[in-house]
């Protein structure tokens, strides 16, 4: 009986460098668009100043995601001389998604949950590295019908979230892990510029800051 024989494969995979993935996440950090962190924090910064809720929501890493941004938020706009933004993650209360899961279906756990605080002008934020997660784009599709504002934290190949939402920043990687990565820093740096607007607006009249230097720019989906 001849010996078997073990040949080894020839893998076409890169193999993992961690210096390879910081250098690509830099970049990645480099080419985010900073107008579009701009135009998002004025958006919150509006809802905050009508007392309007600021939903987050998300899968995975995008629900933590989704969670971590809607507790710095509240903390950060906390003026000692002004009110503090309402948020609400719709990524915390386990006993309605799973009830909500078991009883209708999981790609109704954001809608159901925001049927009873969703008003006009409030502010829906999803967060997905793919775009195209079915309750996301559901609590999407329901916060436009509702007249809320729908803002989005996507991937390069989140084409779905990116056409329907309102306001998009993509997130130009096709690493889900780089997007996960990336998507916090976004949250961070929405948190901080809507700190400092805040802390400027309980100093000065709303009137007399200085108007931001861009054009709100809407998707074509309206």
């Amino acid at each position: 009986m001849n010996p078997v024989e073990v040949r080894r494969g020839t893998s076409k995979t890169t193999p993992f460098s961690v210096g390879r993935y910081l250098d690509e996440y830099i970049d990645v950090l480099c080419r985010l668009d900073r107008s579009a962190v701009e135009e998002m924090a004025y958006l919150i910064v509006e809802a905050w100043r009508s007392y309007k809720t600021v939903f987050s929501c998300g899968n995975g890493g995008s629900a933590s995601s989704a969670s971590h941004f809607a507790m710095d938020l509240t903390k950060l706009s906390a003026p000692p001389n002004g009110h503090r933004l309402r948020t609400m993650a719709l990524t915390e209360n386990i006993a309605a998604i799973s009830a909500i899961s078991n009883d209708l279906a999981y790609e109704e756990i954001f809608v159901e949950q925001m049927k009873p605080f969703l008003t006009p002008d409030d502010l829906v934020v999803g967060f997905s590295t793919s775009g195209s997660s079915p309750n996301v784009i559901r609590a999407v599709e329901f916060a436009k019908a509702a007249g809320a504002v729908t803002l989005a934290v996507t991937g390069r190949a989140g084409e779905q979230l990116q056409e329907l939402a309102h306001y998009t920043l993509t997130v130009d990687s096709a690493s889900v892990q780089q997007v996960e990565d990336a998507t916090m820093v976004v949250a961070h740096l929405l948190c901080l510029r809507v700190k400092e607007m805040v802390a400027q607006e309980c100093e000065l009249d709303f009137e007399q800051l200085p108007a931001p230097a861009f054009g709100l720019r809407a998707s074509a989906a309206g």
